[in-house]
């Protein structure tokens, strides 16, 4: 920027305002352009009527304290892009021209890319910058290098997490685009935030790349909307002037809207997500007494849509109508072969040979798929989702309830992980999985608990019977043992341990989990001392009769269940944490987290009760000592290896973590170990247990 120059303007929500009125005067050339985002994007006219300013921020905004969704300053998002896009031509090739912009599924990413370019088609842009809006594909690279005036250009590319290049090799892919948009006067490229690789923050505070040497891109985050925001969409969406509220137009429009600020208060979290927001006037035709969550949500909206499809094709005197469930199990199969063939788009002929699998397929003749909400017919004349997590939800109705299994496993996305999640139905269908991009600590950012699963073990009198809950931990290092070295001296050395990514059960397992275990094998049931059964956890078990709770999970589920080792155990009870307890140091919030000698009352109490560590494991100081799988050794630390330690060979005691009822405050660290034979049984003594690779 030159000085003494006023900063240019390129965009600003005055310009929004007036491209309502400039978009219908478009013609020619112009109007070939608009027509062609509608066909690849959505409906810019709709967009522009009820879009709102977004905010910007330069942290992830789920990545901070549970209890704040706004940890750090907010600013426009317009304010920022205009400093980003002002100025000249690049004189450094280092990546400073280039701006990721990151948020999670459904925040508007690809609307405000849009709404940039709308306002460049409008002539309302500074004169002679050039914006070129692109989906990332296996084409991008050809149209790029195709650009004549590159250093007069903005050039957008959107959905780096649906271009399946990425998928393959995202550092290289990355570095491809980075040397191609070096030209360009600046980029702007969207991405997920679960897809994108780590980032760090250098000794100044800005955001980088931690694995893409030499490039200093800035990176931004869309901000969640807050009330506000929220307020002005809804009066956007539904408005006084639109068809329905003609006559009393203030009293209908006014009413709808409370409703809808109603409905969202019970939708929590993913209110504030702006394609949700979108769809309100649909969700409002749903019964709001529903209990909302990812889930529920795109399944309401996805039987909505068939259910108009279905009004259309009674409208156009289909004679055979189809039931909704065929017409949903036929974009099941869509969402499956995209998936199989990786691809995000299909051909016209290819989508009718999907549909005519079913028998009744003479209601085919009267529909549209172009009309259908659900999809999008592009430029090319080719049909993709009109949001990929329409397909991802899918996908995961295909995962939980097509019998077929995939011919290779299906990426994990982050939003997919989550719909299997809140089904209730993950642990049968991680194997089909491809976890490898999948960031579990991310997750947790974003919806504040690892995904967790109880397996089915069968029913008994109409009612299904299941497994322990079970949360899936990633694999990491951290620092075990004695820490602060003012403990026992067979915690120490305090050591570097790497693990690979396991199952944790979030409580110790409880009498009525492990009494379905005694019913299915005729065994004895363990004494309880007359405290209680059902979720107390389950004591006067020997590590043989864990061990055996273990196989008989391992049989009746077909997943590889087993007593945790000591350093995976240790690992979850730490969740992040080098303090002695898993909370810090801080003695006097013990009884928040425990039931230990000081507050037990000299006997166990049900699981759960107290407050849980940052991961979400309950228990993990006192109620009950817990079986680890190794063997005890005082002297392993000296020699332990770093990879995957556990079970050695010598030594008769079997290791014992966490304390009990009756322990003391020292006898219940995270790196307190304490053994006993194997096959005592005694009322201080449970265990939980673990899934992943054998020991």
């Amino acid at each position: 920027m030159v000085l003494g120059l006023e900063p240019l303007s390129f965009v600003s929500i005055e310009k929004v305002k007036r491209l309502s009125k400039l978009l219908r005067s478009f013609t020619g050339d112009q109007a070939q352009e608009f027509n062609q985002l509608r066909d690849d994007f959505t409906d810019p006219a709709e967009l522009v009527r009820c879009y709102v300013e977004p905010h910007l921020q330069s942290c992830n905004p789920f990545s901070g304290p549970r209890e704040s969704y706004f940890p750090v300053p907010r600013e426009s998002a317009f304010s920022l892009l205009n400093r980003f896009l002002d100025g000249g031509p690049p004189k450094h090739r280092d990546g400073s021209s280039q701006l990721f912009l990151l948020a999670d599924a459904g925040m508007g990413k690809s609307s405000l890319l849009l709404i940039i370019k709308l306002m460049q088609l409008a002539g309302l842009w500074p004169s002679c910058h050039h914006c070129l809006l692109l989906r990332l594909d296996e084409n991008t690279l050809e149209y790029m290098a195709a650009v004549d005036n590159k250093s007069e250009t903005i050039l957008l590319l959107d959905a780096l997490n649906e271009d399946h290049q990425a998928r393959e090799r995202l550092h290289g892919r990355l570095s491809q685009l980075l040397r191609a948009g070096a030209k360009f006067r600046r980029v702007i490229i969207t991405c997920r935030t679960h897809f994108f690789p780590e980032v760090e923050s250098d000794s100044s505070g800005r955001v980088r790349l931690r694995d893409l040497s030499g490039y200093n891109c800035p990176i931004l985050y869309l901000s969640p909307f807050n009330a506000r925001q929220e307020r002005t969409l809804i009066r956007n969406k539904i408005s006084r002037n639109t068809k329905k509220y003609i006559g009393f137009q203030g009293f209908g429009a006014s009413r709808r809207r409370e409703q809808a600020t109603l409905l969202l208060a019970k939708m929590r979290k993913m209110r504030m997500r702006p394609i949700l927001l979108g769809h309100i006037e649909t969700l409002l035709e749903i019964n709001q007494q529903r209990n909302w969550n990812a889930y529920t949500v795109y399944e309401a909206l996805v039987q909505q849509e068939l259910d108009r499809q279905l009004l259309r094709l009674k409208d156009d005197g289909c004679v055979c109508m189809p039931k909704r469930v065929e017409l949903f199990h036929a974009f099941v199969r869509l969402a499956r072969w995209m998936e199989e063939k990786q691809r995000i788009e299909i051909a016209e002929k290819d989508l009718w040979e999907l549909f005519c699998e079913d028998a009744n397929v003479c209601w085919l003749e009267k529909f549209k798929p172009d009309h259908f909400s659900l999809l999008n017919k592009t430029s090319k004349q080719v049909f993709r989702f009109s949001h990929s997590t329409f397909q991802e939800f899918l996908l995961a109705y295909a995962l939980v309830h097509d019998g077929r299994p995939f011919p290779a496993p299906v990426r994990a996305t982050e939003q997919l992980v989550r719909f299997l999640d809140l089904s209730g139905e993950m642990s049968p269908h991680l194997q089909q999985l491809d976890l490898r991009a999948f960031n579990p600590f991310r997750y947790v950012d974003a919806y504040g608990t690892l995904f967790s699963w109880k397996d089915r073990l069968g029913r008994a009198e109409k009612r299904l019977l299941r497994g322990p809950e079970m949360v899936m931990l990633p694999g990491g290092r951290f620092r075990m043992g004695d820490i602060q070295g003012t403990g026992a001296s067979d915690a120490r050395p305090a050591h570097e341990v790497e693990l690979d990514s396991f199952a944790f059960s979030r409580y110790p397992v409880t009498f009525e989990e492990y009494d379905l275990f005694c019913i299915s094998t005729e065994r004895d049931r363990p004494k309880d001392n007359g405290w209680g059964r059902k979720q107390r956890p389950v004591f006067n078990v020997s590590w043989q009769d864990a061990n055996n709770y273990c196989d008989w999970l391992r049989q009746t589920t077909n997943q590889s269940y087993r007593l945790p080792t000591e350093a995976e155990w240790e690992y979850a009870c730490r969740a992040g944490s080098q303090g002695m307890y898993c909370f810090g140091d801080e003695k006097e919030l013990l009884e928040k987290y425990a039931w230990y000698a000081k507050n037990a009352e000299g006997k166990t109490h049900p699981v759960g009760e107290k407050q849980a560590n940052n991961w979400g494991f309950y228990d993990m100081h006192g109620n009950v000592w817990e079986w680890c799988a190794d063997r005890y050794d005082q002297e392993y630390y000296t020699d332990q290896p770093i990879r995957n330690p556990a079970s050695i060979e010598q030594g008769a005691g079997r290791v014992l973590r966490g304390g009990s009822w009756d322990s003391g405050e020292k006898f219940i660290h995270s790196s307190f170990r304490f053994c006993l034979s194997p096959g005592l049984r005694i009322i201080r003594v449970g265990f939980r247990v673990a899934l992943g690779n054998d020991i």
